[in-house]
């Protein structure tokens, strides 16, 4: 039902401004619409969603802060010359403290606030509402996820995954929020990516991928079936992105971070030239062709990375643009889109998913990984025999997400999923894929305006 009118100036007096006593919202960048604006009519409604984009491709969200927490908590990098925050996080010491990662948490539940303000206010939409029911849906599913991917422990930590998860807001409220199960947010992640399968369009406005669209919702279900180890719906979800004939892999490996030049992009964040340019904190923290960046490779992951001489991967890595140093290339651009996700993610998680249930799939999984490696190796010299085992393409699908995916923010999760999935220990910094700092501590904030809130439990990995 729509809200009135006294209780809209109070949300957006929240949405559109810092709140010292309630921490979970922070104001949004410059530029984004008044309250009058925003609920004027359905098109101030539909400039109110657009600018969610925005909150997503900002580098204290996914155009950085995601992908860079993610790595710190993984094995890639040398962690000698963190300080502050990232050295804190590196080293997987669960502390309250750190805006950095307290601005991103709060940037995920102020994209949450949005989407249900938006659903909250459909009424005043006429022909678009569908199309904005389903946006609020999806981004209010994907922000569930990657909190509970990062605040617990993964899916599959306890039998019935009654394990804390995270605070679930599906309503407009500033009222402090429980943490709820794994199993009960996974369940509202679900249900949100499916009605908005359902009413998202199959073709983007303005013919780009830069609004979601159902393919993109699909894509998110398959990601989010695979960590938790379902592979039949994995799949499932997966093989209809791929069968759309919508996205193609690139054919260069430069493409997928550019300005319209990827065909792989299910879901991307436009840039936007001197307006609006995502992505700014990968280029932070990563980009390696102007000055020594804040990440670097260990020499054990650099020897993996570039082992084989005809990898064109090789391309990302670079021990002589900066002296003494391995660096990725892949952020070396001025500016670039930013894709949420992409085919080549899609891909692995079908080649996976389809070795994993057997029968046809298998040949499909087969198919997938040889697509990826005669891309990687400008051949088929190093591709699976169509006899290949189950064992060997799941090997092979593994190893070649590490590869397409570095520096995109995603060894952390495999190796949460996979030691769920095992019991295997892959962290070559040698933690178990079960121990308290794999996972970030929720903001002090949270604690103060509720002092039953359950922090996570203090401790490293070490």
């Amino acid at each position: 039902m729509k809200l009135n009118s006294k209780v809209i100036i109070i949300i957006l007096a929240v949405v559109f401004t810092t709140s010292a006593c309630n921490k979970f919202l922070e104001r949004p960048p410059e530029g984004q619409l008044t309250k009058e604006e925003a609920f004027a009519d359905e098109q101030g409604l539909i400039r109110f969603a657009n600018g969610i984009n925005t909150l997503l491709g900002d580098g204290v969200f996914m155009g950085g802060r995601h992908q860079i927490l993610n790595e710190l908590l993984a094995d890639h990098y040398r962690g000698d010359k963190f300080t502050g925050d990232y050295s804190e996080i590196y080293k997987r010491q669960n502390s309250y403290f750190g805006a950095t990662r307290d601005d991103y948490y709060n940037r995920a539940y102020q994209v949450i606030t949005r989407a249900n303000v938006i659903l909250e206010n459909l009424s005043i939409a006429s022909s678009a509402r569908p199309v904005l029911e389903g946006q609020a849906k999806f981004f209010r599913g994907i922000m569930h996820f990657e909190m509970v991917r990062m605040f617990a422990q993964p899916y599959g930590f306890t039998p019935d995954n009654s394990h804390p998860g995270v605070p679930i807001r599906t309503g407009v409220s500033l009222n402090s929020q429980e943490r709820a199960t794994v199993k009960e947010v996974y369940d509202i992640v679900i249900a949100d990516l499916k009605s908005a399968d359902s009413l998202l369009p199959t073709e983007p406005a303005g013919g780009k991928f830069y609004t979601p669209t159902k393919w993109a919702a699909k894509a998110y279900l398959a990601k989010v079936y695979f960590q938790m180890n379902s592979f039949p719906d994995a799949f499932s979800y997966a093989d209809q992105v791929i069968k759309s004939n919508k996205f193609q892999l690139d054919t260069s490996y430069n493409h997928r971070f550019s300005e319209g030049m990827s065909k792989e992009g299910i879901y991307v964040i436009q840039n936007q030239g001197s307006a609006y340019a995502p992505g700014s904190d990968l280029r932070g923290s990563f980009r390696s062709d102007q000055s020594p960046p804040g990440f670097t490779f260990t020499d054990q992951f650099y020897a993996v990375a570039t082992s084989k001489g005809s990898d064109k991967r090789k391309a990302w890595y670079s021990n002589t643009l900066q002296a003494g140093l391995n660096v990725l290339t892949k952020y070396n651009k001025a500016f670039f889109d930013l894709p949420i996700i992409h085919l080549t993610e899609i891909k692995l998680i079908r080649a996976e998913a389809g070795a994993e249930t057997g029968s046809a799939n298998l040949a499909v999984a087969i198919s997938d990984i040889n697509e990826i490696l005669t891309r990687a190796y400008g051949g088929p010299a190093q591709n699976l025999p169509a006899t290949a085992s189950a064992a060997a393409v799941i090997a092979a699908a593994r190893t070649e997400r590490e590869l397409e995916l570095v520096g995109e923010g995603n060894r952390v999760q495999e190796i949460k999923r996979i030691g769920v999935r095992s019991s295997q220990n892959l962290d070559r910094r040698g933690s178990p894929w079960n121990c308290p700092g794999f996972i970030l501590q929720f903001p002090k904030g949270e604690q103060d305006a509720n002092a039953s809130f359950q922090l996570n439990p203090e401790g490293n990995c070490f």
